[in-house]
């Protein structure tokens, strides 16, 4: 949020003269606004103090990632789908760089990328400036990540760029009702119900996949890969409502 948003918010608050009655902005905003209420805006590290500290590091690890699938992006427009030299890749549980004669060693599925922090390595190639340019735009010094308030101060980590999914097994299944459930909840297997049965012909088919991935990997993104498709949540909103007239 930039300063010049955060005044309008906080100038219509005092407005309404009830920070608790701006029911239109999330709880988050809510407690910001109410920091910088308190706090003015000349001490936005104070402010953002009264945020839950969960909430807070949610934020910050989503703007890791953001800048992580922006590198993600660029390194694979840039270079393909192959690793080149100077890309990172784990030996043991160290990053290293790609030397010229280990090249064809390693597939696109080797290569990390890190999440910026102050204990990683980046990438020996342009990407490596890439980095530095967008941290520079937000006004982060790519040499100097650590922070006097230590839940500001990230070490960064390194996360593979591609990610094979494993134990996947698929079926595709007919049916007839759009509101029924195609499969059964953790909860309803706790409760010893039992999976659903499908006819051999319906009026609707979907795809039932099952599969594993590994922290920081997204069932979204491999499902989006299958199909396709948009996975945001406006789109699944339209679609629920599209099925259920």
């Amino acid at each position: 949020m930039t300063e010049e948003h955060a005044e309008k918010e906080l100038s219509m608050a005092k407005q309404a003269g009830d920070l608790e009655a701006m029911s239109s902005i999330n709880i988050d905003l809510q407690q910001l606004l109410q920091g910088l209420s308190k706090y003015g805006m000349k001490n936005i590290v104070s402010a953002f103090g009264i945020v839950p500290r969960n909430n807070r590091l949610m934020y910050i690890h989503s703007y890791q990632s953001y800048v992580w699938n922006n590198m993600v992006s660029k390194g694979i427009e840039d270079y393909g789908m192959k690793p080149v030299l100077g890309d990172l890749v784990l030996k043991g549980a160290t990053a290293t760089y790609i030397e010229e004669e280990d090249v064809t060693n390693y597939s696109i599925h080797d290569v990390l990328m890190p999440l910026p922090g102050f204990d990683v390595i980046y990438p020996k190639h342009k990407i490596s400036e890439a980095y530095r340019e967008m941290l520079t735009t937000d006004n982060l010094d790519i040499d100097n990540m650590r922070c006097k308030i230590r839940d500001y101060s990230l070490s960064g980590a390194y996360r593979k760029i591609i990610v094979r999914p494993q134990n996947v097994s698929w079926e595709v299944v007919v049916y007839d009702d759009p509101k029924i459930p195609l499969f059964n909840t953790d909860v309803d297997n706790l409760e010893g119900k039992p999976p659903p049965v499908f006819a051999s012909e319906g009026k609707y088919r979907a795809l039932k996949m099952h599969f594993s991935l590994p922290p920081s990997t997204y069932a979204t993104m491999a499902i989006r890969e299958v199909l396709k498709m948009d996975t945001s949540i406006k789109n699944q909103m339209q679609l629920d409502t599209t099925w259920l007239r």
